[in-house]
């Protein structure tokens, strides 16, 4: 009976050191959240979007940027209670998978949980830190010169990218062929990629995974994927799809399909139902969405194109959704090959323009009743 008493109250004792730290995380969120709320305010501040004064007080006082206000089309009609705020996105959103945030938004340790899962996703080769390579099957490391003679022989096609990052930024795309390396499809030499290759740190290396015929016509020269947000209906036990939507790459979003605006990429709504796209919409400098029933460089359909083998997709996606029950709120990168489909990454706190872009996301009880079981909160 001691013993057992014994153990109670070091697993009490062990429960209030953890308490401490949880306290240290959440002020270490506050201070996050004030820096974030600052540079909120700074790029609102510098974005010259035209705006009337009423508006501009209007965005402010429910909570959005003006940018985003106006590339939603509240200047014109509209109720901006409808829409996630830009507020609400920064002040709650990294709160919704807790401590598992951490996870979703670290891409190596959330695509070795994803591989082990049995999920498609990209064989991850390693990691650069500080400019060495640390393979994940082996226990060596390798300065950049080393890394680039034993893992990029010829023929072999890799992805690196940040181990935090949205956006694509960041993004390489890096091959060999028999006539040497190729950073982004073009020709570099072997001391330029060496260098870079010191440059960066914290960077995961994987397989470069090429699109499928669907995606190349949309656009070739970027990987076009799709981002699918699941949430968890806590009442229903089970996931469902908030939204999904197609992003494809421009000349200027180049070498990704990147949305964030003013960098050119595409969205373009799919029906959850049928797979069938709407418009693609795109954001110029100034806020204002821009609209298009055909690719403005490729010329290629866009509205009215439906996803290959939607139902797989959709099905698929619900199902490693319930496998991450415990991680509510999941944006998924799929990129659509020839065969089948890949994951290339889960985002914990994925962005809401491309998504709402196509019309607010509270309009859905669903996702209202999500927030409010969170949140506690009336929107």
């Amino acid at each position: 009976m001691k013993t057992a008493n014994g153990i109670i109250e070091r697993i009490a004792s062990e429960q209030s050191r953890l308490s401490g730290k949880r306290f240290n995380i959440a002020v270490k969120n506050k201070i996050t959240f004030l820096l974030r709320l600052r540079r909120l305010i700074k790029n609102d501040l510098r974005e010259k979007t035209h705006l009337s004064l009423k508006h501009s007080l209007r965005a402010w006082r429910h909570g959005f940027m003006r940018f985003h206000y106006k590339t939603y089309g509240l200047d014109k009609s509209g109720d901006p209670a409808q829409y996630v705020s830009d507020f609400t996105f920064m002040m709650n959103h990294y709160k919704i998978n807790g401590r598992f945030d951490e996870l979703v938004r670290n891409k190596y340790a959330f695509g070795l949980l994803m591989n082990l899962q049995g999920i498609p996703t990209p064989k991850i080769k390693g990691l650069i830190i500080k400019g060495t390579f640390y393979p994940l099957d082996e226990a060596r490391t390798l300065p950049a010169s080393e890394f680039l003679q034993a893992e990029i022989i010829p023929g072999e096609h890799l992805a690196l990218k940040p181990i935090w990052g949205n956006h694509g930024f960041g993004f390489i795309n890096l091959a060999r062929d028999d006539a040497g390396y190729r950073l982004n499809n073009e020709s570099v030499s072997r001391s330029l990629i060496c260098g870079m290759v010191e440059r960066l740190d914290h960077y995961i290396v994987t397989e470069f995974m090429h699109q499928g015929e669907f995606c190349r016509r949309l656009f070739a020269d970027t990987s076009n994927t799709i981002r699918l947000v699941t949430l968890w209906d806590a009442e229903t036990s089970e996931a469902f799809i908030a939204r999904a939507v197609m992003r494809i790459g421009t000349s200027r979003s180049f070498p990704v399909d990147n949305f964030k605006a003013g960098h050119g990429g595409l969205s373009a709504m799919i029906d959850p139902d049928t797979g069938e796209l709407g418009p693609g919409a795109t954001v110029d400098a100034t806020g204002k969405s821009l609209w298009y029933r055909h690719h403005p460089e490729s010329h290629s359909p866009i509205q009215g194109v439906v996803v290959p083998a939607w139902d797989e997709v959709r099905t698929r996606l619900l199902e490693y959704a319930g496998r991450f029950a415990f991680v509510p709120n999941i944006g998924w990168d799929i990129l659509l090959l020839d065969k089948g489909f890949s994951i290339l990454e889960g985002n914990s706190t994925p962005g809401m323009q491309v998504l709402q872009i196509h019309g607010p996301l509270l309009t859905d009880p669903r996702i209202k009743r999500f927030y409010q079981n969170f949140h506690g909160q009336r929107f």
